[in-house]
């Protein structure tokens, strides 16, 4: 017979309605990958973003100049660049223990405490896929993954601690690696306050930058304790506070209508590195600013197997 285990089920695109907590197979790990008992699985932007279909609805992009019509682009592709198959069991940031490998795996996984890196990566380009996006994930007893994405743990963390860090933290490092952050640097951090952001505040410190974090009045004192040198509300002006910055790099978990405004505070040479748009993703952006301080602009999605080392250092 076959074995069966709990998992919650994406049967589309949708509210939480879409989610059906169910029994289905067991998966049993093929060549090259390992089953892992989960023992935690965090709950991110990108399961809530592939769950109401934000990654693949029809965009209606307004006009900027006066004689440009409405365009609508519709992509039926998420994010990764591949359709979403239902139903699909979500859930990036998995914990757990390997309970059983594939053929072509060390066997000394066995019963090691892992966290899993989310990134398939593969060999040809555009190819990627993400765990609970394009395969699935570990909102469930079991998940199957690649040998080379689990990485041991030795620590006193529980799995409920440590499946905070996968999704958020390895975003982080990511564009801190992308955004080539030293301790030459003055940082501005957009959304200091949030998954992403908090994990930007410690991981540049741990560069030794200096960090400038914008957050909501209720979240200052908690974005300084994480190590913010200066931090500035998010609700009042912020021409004034951030002119005397030397803002080297501008790290944007936010995009919207905060975009053009803060852009502006980079120095000649300075870098901007996106990796989400939770305040909206359509900006307007002076191309001068662009061209004539010599700025570089960056996404931060696809993330290279060093970064989530780094992050298990």
């Amino acid at each position: 017979m076959t074995q069966l285990m709990n998992a919650a089920l994406l049967t589309g695109h949708g509210g939480a309605d879409k989610l059906v907590y169910t029994q289905v197979a067991k998966p049993s790990p093929q060549a090259g990958e390992v089953l892992i008992q989960v023992g935690a699985c965090s709950v991110n932007n990108t399961d809530l973003n592939t769950r109401t279909g934000w990654y693949t609805a029809e965009q209606e992009f307004e006009a900027v100049l006066q004689d440009t019509a409405t365009t609508t682009i519709n992509t039926s592709t998420g994010w990764g660049q591949t359709a979403i198959q239902f139903p699909r069991i979500q859930g990036a940031d998995i914990v757990g223990k390997v309970v059983e490998v594939g053929v072509d795996v060390d066997p000394k996984l066995l019963e090691q405490r892992v966290m899993v890196d989310p990134w398939i990566r593969a060999e040809s380009s555009g190819s990627d896929r993400y765990i609970g996006s394009e395969l699935d994930g570990g909102f469930a007893e079991y998940a199957v993954i690649p040998a080379s994405n689990v990485y041991p743990i030795h620590s006193p963390l529980s799995d409920l601690e440590l499946a905070c860090f996968p999704c958020s933290y390895s975003t982080a490092e990511n564009m801190v690696v992308k955004g080539r952050i030293t301790a030459t640097d003055t940082v501005l951090i957009m959304g200091a306050s949030g998954g992403v952001g908090s994990a930007l505040i410690q991981l540049c410190k741990l560069r030794g930058a200096t960090v400038i974090a914008i957050a909501s009045h209720s979240k200052q004192a908690f974005v300084q304790k994480l190590g913010a040198d200066f931090v500035y509300d998010r609700n009042k002006n912020l021409n004034d506070s951030l002119d005397h910055h030397p803002i080297t790099a501008y790290l944007d978990t936010v995009g919207g209508v905060y975009f053009s405004q803060l852009l502006k505070k980079l120095k000649v040479g300075g870098r901007y590195v996106s990796c989400g748009a939770i305040a909206g993703p359509l900006v307007q952006l002076d191309l001068r600013e662009l061209i004539y301080k010599d700025l570089e602009m960056i996404g931060a999605t696809r993330m290279e197997a060093r970064v989530f080392q780094n992050l298990v250092n």
